[in-house]
């Protein structure tokens, strides 16, 4: 009886050991992913900095990760970046697919340092290039007539122009990159048109 009230005992000890094991890797490796879905933007879009960001290594070594741009946001379009990504946490960034800037530009006047400059004109924010895919645009590949990026563009018929049945079309010299457009588009698996940036979100 001693024998086997000791073998259950070992047993039990083993099993808590174990348990208690793979509950420390599971939060240790969830806490070091970044979440799947930002991860895959970040690969496939860029890094999309508020308007008037200086270059990148630049804009790295002025940031003060003071968070007045992101406060300036009234749309809350400005974002900061978090821990999992080392020496870019704290600096501000936008995902236009969900909340796109709008070009306010009062993110270059409360920079304190320079990393943003202030603009006087929307037409002045390089922060990336609207790339419309025809294979899902509706308007392109003729399951419907939409215009909804081309309405929202604050510089249309300049970046975006319209053809046959509102074919969308983009100027890359006069985009800006707010993603207006791409926060509109009416598509729902995919958005039709993206903004990509040069920025990329791992050196």
């Amino acid at each position: 009886m001693k024998r086997r009230t000791f073998l259950q005992k070992s047993a039990a000890t083993a099993f808590t050991l174990v348990a208690s094991s793979s509950v420390v890797w599971t939060l240790s490796s969830t806490n070091s992913v970044p979440p799947r879905r930002v991860t895959r933007q970040m690969h496939r879009l860029g890094l999309i900095r508020p308007p008037g960001s200086i270059e990148e290594s630049s804009f790295l070594s002025q940031c003060i990760r003071c968070q007045r741009c992101e406060e300036s946001c009234k749309k809350r379009a400005i974002r900061l970046i978090g821990p999992d990504l080392g020496h870019l946490e704290g600096t501000p960034h936008i995902l236009p697919e969900e909340t796109a800037c709008d070009l306010c530009l009062e993110c270059g006047k409360s920079c304190p340092t320079g990393a943003i400059l202030p603009l006087e004109m929307i037409g002045e924010a390089r922060m990336g290039v609207a790339i419309v895919d025809e294979q899902l645009c509706v308007s392109h590949n003729g399951t419907g007539i939409c215009g909804a990026c081309f309405t929202a563009c604050p510089l249309k018929g300049r970046a975006i122009r319209q053809g046959f049945t509102n074919r969308p079309s983009v100027d890359a010299q006069l985009c800006v990159g707010c993603g207006l457009c791409e926060e509109a588009c009416i598509v729902d698996r995919d958005k039709a048109i993206r903004v990509h940036a040069s920025r990329r979100w791992l050196a």
